[in-house]
């Protein structure tokens, strides 16, 4: 622009003489991208059965549809949950209104139902301690997912939390490809560019899934509603049984080293 003075970049303004005559400095490197931890929120961090179980029968007894059994019920934890309906007894006529009457029953009750499982957050605190980018991503909601994780204390333990969109119509490889957008974008660094320093974490298939539309491994978690049989089946990498044994699992796994959170 005509008489506008041109910036200059900071580091030829410290430039040493010595470095002058040598000519032309050479461009570092970019830094390499903080190791990112994906994580599951729903039988991964949190144990939301009693909450989302309950909206779920207020949902059969609204429609007059005998419930499934309890075992049945706890595969709705993590899909969409138009997803489990119609394989469990609903009508497609009636799915609309069982939705309906879960999301109410949910939104008014059910969410706070939950507790984070004990020792997840010492684990979230070694992995950050260590270095790794956390961001929860999760096919709840993130209406709920949001204001829950503030609840229960996750929010402050975590760099961001990504959640499906209000009718859940992503597909958990999305809302990965959502969270996995949001660190490129607010970091400047890609994550994929070396997809051993990623990894999802999760107890369902699905989560097993996203994490190989994304060429990164998923390492699943015993204590959730999967269990280690779906998980294998589905290509986890490795099932952690304890919640004691993520951090260190995780840390291995990511060639980080631990520090004292």
């Amino acid at each position: 622009m005509a008489g506008s003075t041109p910036v200059r970049p900071m580091v030829a303004a410290g430039r040493s003489r010595a470095s002058t005559t040598m000519g032309a400095m050479t461009t570092p490197p970019a830094a390499p991208a903080r190791p990112l931890v994906l994580l599951d929120l729903d039988g991964t961090l949190m144990n939301s059965a009693p909450g989302v179980l309950s909206s779920v029968r207020a949902a059969y007894d609204h429609l007059g549809v005998p419930a499934p059994t309890e075992a049945a019920m706890r595969t709705f934890i993590g899909p969409p949950i138009g997803h489990s309906f119609p394989a469990h007894g609903v009508a497609a006529e009636q799915l609309a209104d069982a939705i309906a009457v879960y999301n109410e029953h949910f939104g008014r009750v059910g969410v706070w139902d939950t507790t984070v499982f004990d020792g997840v957050p010492q684990a979230l605190r070694t992995l950050r301690a260590a270095g790794a980018l956390l961001v929860v991503a999760t096919a709840k909601p993130a209406l709920w997912a949001e204001p829950i994780c503030a609840e229960v204390g996750l929010t402050p333990l975590v760099d961001a939390v990504v959640g499906a969109p209000a009718d859940e119509s992503e597909s958990k490889g999305q809302i990965m490809a959502r969270a996995i957008a949001w660190v490129r974008a607010t970091t400047g660094t890609d994550p994929l560019a070396d997809p051993s320093r990623t990894v999802m974490v999760g107890d369902r298939e699905h989560d097993v899934e996203g994490a190989h539309e994304h060429g990164i491994a998923c390492v699943g978690v015993g204590w959730g509603y999967g269990g280690e049989e779906e998980l294998v089946r589905a290509g986890a990498a490795e099932v952690v049984h304890e919640v004691a044994e993520l951090g260190p699992r995780l840390l291995a796994r990511l060639g980080l080293a631990a520090t004292t959170p």
